[in-house]
């Protein structure tokens, strides 16, 4: 495998204090950067993330996933940052910002986690949707979202799931 810079970061990098929150902050920048590049629109990093999070597993990137455990996906991230610099953004991320997030199978508390950083950089003012399971995700995920400033506008049981109705809170 050859050496790109981002490996070599990585390589050492891995340890150090903070360096979870340091590969969540590549990849977000990544996307980001990706972004720009292909649209020629600046989103900010928490936006881009979430626009990423809402779209990558249609677009063949489990981002969910790696945020749950970013140390443990680290080559991963390096990979994806790396492809970021000269693909052509996937087709799925090239359309308006996603209304639903679907969490069914995220184990707690990182449902909630990826549900706050979704809501973190989508447009304000807006309704979405997310998808939970029974149990701990509908108990906790809503607390955590009221706790952020964003309104559960309706919670609806489905079949084997919960499908959460939320509107982002403005950014005043």
């Amino acid at each position: 495998m050859t050496k790109t810079p981002i490996s070599s970061w990585i390589e050492a990098n891995c340890g150090t204090e903070n360096f979870e929150q340091s590969l969540v902050r590549l990849l977000s920048f990544a996307c980001a950067e990706w972004i720009r590049r292909e649209n020629g629109v600046k989103k900010g990093s928490d936006e881009a993330l979430a626009l990423f999070l809402g779209s990558a597993v249609e677009a063949g990137f489990p981002m969910g996933l790696w945020l749950q455990d970013p140390i443990k996906f680290a080559d991963a991230i390096g990979a994806f940052c790396e492809k970021s610099k000269a693909a052509p953004l996937p087709a799925s991320l090239k359309r308006e910002f996603p209304t639903v997030l679907d969490l069914r199978g995220v184990k707690c508390p990182n449902n909630s986690v990826q549900s706050r950083l979704f809501l973190a950089g989508a447009p304000a003012g807006q309704k979405y949707q997310i998808f939970l399971d029974d149990g701990a995700p509908i108990e906790n995920v809503p607390g955590s979202l009221v706790a952020d400033g964003h309104e559960i506008t309706g919670r609806e049981k489905k079949e084997n799931f919960w499908i959460l109705k939320v509107v982002k809170k403005s950014n005043k």
